[in-house]
């Protein structure tokens, strides 16, 4: 999927966290740069990358994406060690990584990947800040939909019989 702001920028969607919507609250998204090997780019330019269950820790003032997996392409260099699951520096301001602290140990959030993109060729990530979800939310939320599908029908049928 392309995408185009106004300022020109091209953004290609890569791989989409799919589960997170299910399984978190989203409060709020930051937009982070990460640090890749070659092979590593590769594997994200190609999207065999899983992100479903990786999450944003903090190690010694800097912010580290644990979790992922990048998987290799045969093409790549044979002689290289490769760790599909090591620790990725996440790069982001200052600011950024003080606000995202304060938000994960003094308010209890937690920091998950969002999605991964490439904008102008730079590959980058969206990090959401979330809330986990009860069961409880989970049904609740099921519920609403449900409903909102019903009522949708019922509306459509009164339409329907008045034309």
């Amino acid at each position: 999927m392309v995408i185009q702001n106004r300022t020109k920028d091209l953004i290609v969607n890569i791989v989409i966290n799919r589960k997170a919507k299910h399984r978190y609250f989203i409060q709020e998204t930051l937009e982070a740069g990460l640090i890749l090997f070659g092979w590593e780019v590769k594997a994200f330019k190609s999207g065999n990358v899983n992100i479903s269950d990786s999450y944003v820790s903090f190690h010694s003032g800097e912010v580290y994406l644990i979790g992922s997996q990048f998987n290799s392409l045969y093409t790549t260099d044979v002689h290289t060690l490769r760790n599909s699951n090591r620790h990725r520096k996440v790069l982001l301001h200052k600011n950024e990584i003080l606000s995202l602290y304060n938000k994960i140990y003094k308010h209890g959030y937690t920091a998950i990947a969002l999605s991964f993109f490439l904008r102008n060729n730079w590959c980058k990530m969206k990090i959401a800040i979330v809330k986990g979800k009860t069961q409880y939310d989970k049904r609740e939320i099921k519920k609403q939909s449900q409903w909102k599908r019903e009522k949708n029908r019922i509306v459509k049928k009164r339409i329907n019989n008045y034309s």
